[in-house]
This record gives C-alpha cells, sequence and structure tokens, in this order.
C-alpha cells in the first residue's frame, strides 16, 4: 500500500472515532479534546544518481502514461484551435482594414482619451490655464511698464546702431575692393640684378 494511502486511511479513521465521540457525548462537561494528527513533512527529494525513486507498479506507471497522453493531446488541440482563431481574428483585421498601425493609433487614442477624462488631468488642465493667462497679464503689464519702454527704446537704438555700423563697414570694404580694379592693375617693376 502506498504512503499516500495510508496516511489517508489514518485520517479517516481519526475522523471516524471524532464523530463517535461527538455522537456519544451528551453535555459539553465531559467533551473530548482530540488532538490534531501530527504530519509529518515529507524530506525533500535528492535528485542525485544515489537518491531513491518512488517505486511504482506497472499498472500505475501506464496509467500515468495513458492521462500524460491525454494531456499532451489537449495541449495540441488548444495550440491549433489558437492558430486557427489567431488566423482568422487576422483575416477579419485585413477585411477591415485594420493595420498594425492603425490598431496602435486606435488604442494610443483610447488610452489618451482615458487619461484626459480624469478628474486629476482637468484640475491640472484647468491650473495650466490660469496659469498660462497670468502669465499673459503680468507680460502685458511688464510691457506697459516705463522701465520695459525705456528698455525698449535703448535696446532698439542699439540695434539701429549696430545695424548702422555694419553697413558703413561693408560699404567701406566693398568700396575698397573696387578701387583697384577701377585704377588698372600695376605695373610689376623690372628686376634688377643684385650687384
Amino acid at each position: 500500500m502506498p504512503k499516500g494511502n495510508k496516511k489517508s486511511n489514518e485520517k479517516k479513521e481519526d475522523l471516524e472515532k471524532f464523530a463517535k465521540e461527538l455522537q456519544e457525548s451528551d453535555s459539553d462537561e465531559d467533551a473530548v479534546v482530540i488532538e490534531q494528527p501530527t504530519v509529518e513533512p515529507i524530506p525533500p527529494q535528492n535528485t542525485s544518481s544515489n537518491s531513491k525513486k518512488i517505486e511504482l507498479s506497472q499498472a500505475e506507471k501506464d496509467l500515468l502514461r495513458t492521462e500524460l497522453d491525454k494531456t499532451e493531446e489537449e495541449i495540441n488541440t488548444l495550440k491549433q484551435v489558437l492558430s486557427a482563431r489567431q488566423k482568422h481574428a487576422a483575416d477579419l483585421k485585413r477585411k477591415l482594414g485594420l493595420t498594425p498601425f492603425s490598431e496602435l493609433s486606435q488604442d494610443l487614442n483610447r488610452s489618451l482619451k482615458t487619461v484626459t477624462d480624469t478628474e486629476a488631468f482637468q484640475k491640472t488642465a484647468e491650473v495650466a490655464a490660469a496659469t498660462s493667462d497670468t502669465v499673459k497679464e503680468k507680460w502685458n503689464d511688464m510691457r506697459n511698464s516705463s522701465l520695459f519702454k525705456s528698455f525698449e527704446s535703448k535696446l532698439g537704438t542699439a540695434y539701429n546702431s549696430a545695424k548702422m555700423a555694419a553697413s558703413t563697414s561693408i560699404d567701406h570694404l566693398a568700396g575698397a575692393a573696387r578701387a583697384p580694379s577701377q585704377t588698372g592693375t600695376p605695373v610689376a617693376e623690372e628686376a634688377k640684378p643684385i650687384s
């Protein structure tokens, strides 16, 4: 008899004893306290070559092999069904004109809509809009201030001065570059012997 069946039988016997004792007792005064049966922990199996293997009878081995074959057959059947369903889904998507890119964009749009519909996003958008309005008002107030107008006019004057100076410099350089060509080319002096 395998170990599992022996322990199972012991548990059944203990439960039956407990049930009989409960039926026989008429009051709480003579109640019987039954201790929990102790379960011995199964020692970990050693995977080395000298470890003892559980001996199974040939009938048990045949039963386990049959169950394994059925399970593997079910797995293969489920794989075939899943593959066929995936092909069918891909065919339907192709007929509907759904490409991986369009699916991705739809998923992104759904996710974005989900985010924008949240209360936190709505509050953040309101705060951002209010902040933007405040910044615009402050910027306009600053631009209308006398200090900013003074700075703006000085900056404009400096820009115009720099622009004039650059223009004058360019005109001067352009004139210097044209001058030698208008007067002609200089005549080269004759080479004199060194004495």
